[in-house]
């Protein structure tokens, strides 16, 4: 009995496990409260994106320097997760149009066989 009640535990609780795939999940993976606080004090937005492609984990260091070299993200802000598939990092929406910073993005990643999108932004 005790066996039985500790694998249907088990086979319940798998259901509860973070896919990695979803958009909650790949928020989570770039998630940094410090820079969601500091950006919404400076009446700044936190933008998520997802990250498709190839990138080796050799590159997450130069995928990061990639978005803080990117003209309108804040620099410091820049969050990488190639195992959650997921960028994030700050910028003054008053200055810079998130279309444009992802689109800057979008060709530093391009030579590393990288894909980005918007999932979600944060902060008003």
């Amino acid at each position: 009995m005790r066996t039985a009640s500790v694998v249907a535990g088990l086979l319940l609780a798998q259901g509860a496990l973070a896919c990695g795939h979803c958009v909650e999940d790949k928020i989570a993976a770039a998630y940094d409260h410090s820079v969601i606080v500091r950006a919404v004090d400076n009446r700044h937005k936190v933008a998520f994106l997802s990250l498709e492609g190839a990138p080796t984990k050799s590159q997450e260091r130069a995928l990061v320097r990639a978005v803080e070299s990117t003209a309108g993200v804040d620099r410091g802000t820049a969050r990488v997760s190639l195992e959650g598939g997921a960028v994030s990092f700050a910028f003054d929406p008053s200055r810079h149009a998130l279309q444009s910073i992802v689109d800057g993005i979008q060709k530093r990643f391009a030579a590393r066989g990288a894909v980005v999108s918007v999932l979600r932004v944060v902060g008003d």
